[in-house]
């Protein structure tokens, strides 16, 4: 996997200048269907919810050629019960549109024999695939000066004389690290572990199928599994298996476990809204006679066979990376409703969003306004990630704030709801609309809860406690989580992404608010303290997205550099004291200072390049104080737990002052998440694990700060100097 190296830029212009700009999507993908070939589908093969489940295969009637929609890696699995037919997984690796992070494309139905005859790799029917796959594994022991066993099933994860369990994540066979023990010129492969899965270009000629296939497309979330995870749907080889998949309510045996599947559904995006994105910022759908589709007219008319081709699908995620109103904070009081959507602004139906699916489908409608229900704080803020907003909703590069989100009082207006947001969609010459989807990521309302806690004495009146969620409380998860991305050695660190976008905010020196989208990560790591200690510690820390920032040219700007997106490992060199920092260009600042107590204390800050401020938050703590924090998340069986910050002066404004003059702020980390019947609660380790903030940037232990070394500015670039203790 590639290291985590900045990838590009963005524009940091002033509000005066880009407005209501986003780049083109340049949107490049194959047609997974043979040119020429008819394909039709049923109603009842259609992507979406069919009241209490929710197909995620998209099933045509077709006959003829199968292609790959893009680059990316191939696995192979048996397809239900039927011994004649097989299902490929693709995990893409170059992603056909920019900012939709798909994790597998699964391909239902294939025919075996263009794979398998019986259990040996080779093919009746010549296909681009095998002959790509058959290469690599020649040109493999070619390149060992061995002989090559015979190339099985196995070797592409079909279950040929190896042991799988349909528990099995699909991760487990894309991310292994492949091991062969040779003896003298003989190759023996170890099972799960034979061959690694070879990559495939766009547009091979997968397989082939007679009467019918089906094709999920399955969103990145990141490549790790959750501890103890309550849901019941896995992405694992059960799912991989499925002829023809639906979510089904049914199987969940409380209601949040139900409440679980149907969260689920935003995993998923269907195959018709897909190609239909192409008509959006210079798409390209390339076909199996190389001729290229980029009309609107073109896509249009090459996904009319779908059921769903003018289906635009609304996806909107809230608190927490849940979808909208999973809390039930979005309510209007009194009542379940919580969305006013519709063609236009002066013909809005109220609804509740979430009823049923939290994936609303919308038919054939020639254009979305919605509005979502509001408290009006100052952070609330909408991020548009997939879609094209309409001229007459003002954004900033399609940042959504301040007075172009919410409502003025005075002359009727319900302040209950922002302003109507509008939606521009692609019809085609005859007023067709074009399947697409809309993705909005949303913060709207504060998060209340409240904690009851036993009194101190038998008979007294419980304890309770209200707590207001923070942006900082916001952010940092993947406590709980286990890294799928496999150590190639003893020299490499591996590190966890969160691909779900969050909505954070900066202050600025100007008494406002910078708001950015961020991804979040999270790295284990070991210092040195001497020749035979050593020290395991964890940092989670935010990659920019994107950012839309108040400047002027009387304060600094905020840098606006992109952070790479991928989970992956980061090689070191086993001769030096290696740790986790920063990317470049940022670094460590260390600042010594001395508490109101008289204790000496190393406080951490991001350094940057002159003249600029980080657009990163970052936590730091050592590997035995998250262990504490994962012990109160097991102890309270906690689902999608994240660190909470509980200001120890109480009052979130209030800060220390250290002798020399230093503003800082003290934390006790405490933990939130969602209790097996849903509802956020708030808890605390049994030891305390306390952290602190010169800067409101960078929150770290002491014991974190304390091993990390003093460091300088020489040329914009950190120096270690030398170990603070």
């Amino acid at each position: 996997m590639p290291q985590n190296i900045p990838s590009g830029s963005l524009s940091t212009a002033p509000d005066s200048k880009g407005l209501n700009v986003r780049p083109d999507l340049l949107p490049e993908s194959f047609f997974f269907l043979e040119k020429g070939k008819i394909f039709s589908q049923d109603p009842a093969g259609k992507f979406g919810a069919y009241g209490t489940v929710f197909r995620t295969t998209s099933k045509v009637s077709f006959t003829g050629k199968v292609y790959t929609i893009c680059q990316g890696q191939v696995f192979l699995q048996p397809c239900g019960d039927d011994s004649t037919k097989v299902n490929a997984i693709l995990k893409p690796f170059s992603q056909p549109i920019k900012g939709l992070a798909i994790k597998y494309i699964v391909y239902r139905g294939l025919n075996r024999l263009d794979f398998f005859q019986g259990d040996l790799i080779t093919s009746g029917t010549p296909t681009g695939f095998i002959d790509i796959i058959k290469k690599e594994f020649t040109g493999l022991y070619s390149m060992l000066g061995i002989t090559a066993p015979a190339f099985t099933a196995q070797h592409i994860g079909f279950p040929a004389g190896t042991t799988q369990s349909v528990d099995d994540l699909i991760d487990d066979y894309f991310l292994k690290i492949s091991k062969v023990e040779v003896t003298g010129s003989t190759a023996t492969e170890q099972p799960k572990k034979a061959f690694e899965l070879p990559m495939i270009p766009r547009g091979t000629h997968l397989g082939n199928v007679t009467g019918s296939i089906g094709i999920d497309i399955v969103l990145n979330e990141g490549d790790y599994t959750v501890a103890n995870d309550p849901n019941p749907f896995q992405l694992n080889l059960a799912f991989a298996r499925s002829a023809d998949h639906v979510l089904d309510q049914a199987i969940g045996n409380t209601a949040f476990k139900k409440k679980l599947i149907r969260e689920t559904a935003t995993q998923f995006l269907d195959i018709a809204a897909f190609y239909g994105l192409h008509t959006q910022g210079k798409g390209k759908i390339h076909m199996s006679d190389n001729s290229v589709l980029q009309t609107v007219e073109q896509i249009a008319s090459q996904i009319s066979g779908f059921k769903t081709a003018e289906t635009t699908y609304l996806y909107i995620q809230g608190s927490r990376q849940r979808s909208y109103n999973f809390y039930g904070n979005q309510n209007l009081e009194g009542s379940t409703n919580n969305i006013k959507i519709g063609p236009t602004a002066s013909n809005l139906s109220l609804e509740q969003f979430e009823a049923g699916w939290p994936v609303k489908e919308l038919v054939a409608q020639p254009s979305l306004v919605v509005q979502l229900t509001t408290d009006n704080n100052d952070a609330a803020a909408m991020y548009v990630k997939q879609g094209v907003l309409h001229a007459d909703t003002a954004n900033e590069d399609y940042f959504i704030r301040g007075k172009n989100l919410l409502q003025e009082e005075g002359n009727g207006v319900d302040t209950n709801f922002t302003k109507p947001i509008t939606f521009s969609l692609n019809k085609t010459s005859a007023n067709k609309t074009v399947a697409s989807f809309v993705q909005l990521i949303y913060e709207g309302k504060t998060v209340k809860i409240t904690s009851e806690t036993p009194g101190p004495n038998p008979g007294d009146p419980a304890i309770i406690t209200s707590y207001d969620l923070k942006d900082i409380d916001d952010i940092f998860g993947l406590i709980n989580v286990t890294p799928k991305v496999q150590s190639k050695g003893g020299n490499e660190l591996v590190y966890v992404i969160d691909q779900n976008l969050l909505l954070i905010d900066f202050e600025n020196k100007a008494g406002g608010k910078d708001v950015a989208t961020v991804t979040t990560k999270k790295v284990e790591d070991l210092i040195m303290k001497n020749d035979t200690e050593s020290l395991p510690r964890v940092t989670y820390e935010t990659l920019l997205n994107n950012i839309r920032q108040n400047t002027t040219s009387y304060y600094e700007s905020r840098i606006a550099y992109q952070d790479n997106s991928n989970s992956g490992t980061i090689s070191y060199s086993n001769k030096n004291n290696n740790f986790y920092q920063p990317e470049k260009p940022y670094y460590f600042k260390t600042e010594q200072y001395t508490t109101p107590e008289g204790k000496s204390n190393m406080g951490l800050s991001l350094g940057l390049e002159q003249g600029k401020l980080p657009s990163k938050k970052l936590l730091g703590i050592t590997n035995d104080e998250n262990k504490e924090l994962i012990k109160a998340v097991n102890e309270n069986q906690l689902n999608n737990p994240k660190f909470y910050f509980n200001n120890e002066l109480g009052a979130e404004s209030s800060t220390y002052l250290s002798l020399e003059g230093k503003e800082y702020k003290k934390y006790n980390l405490f933990i939130i998440g969602e209790d097996q019947n849903g509802k956020l609660k708030i808890v605390s380790p049994t030891t305390n694990v306390n952290v602190t903030t010169i800067d409101h940037i960078a929150f770290t232990s002491s014991e974190y700060a304390k091993w990390v070394p003093y460091l300088n500015s020489i040329e914009n670039q950190p120096v270690n100097i030398k170990i603070y203790e």
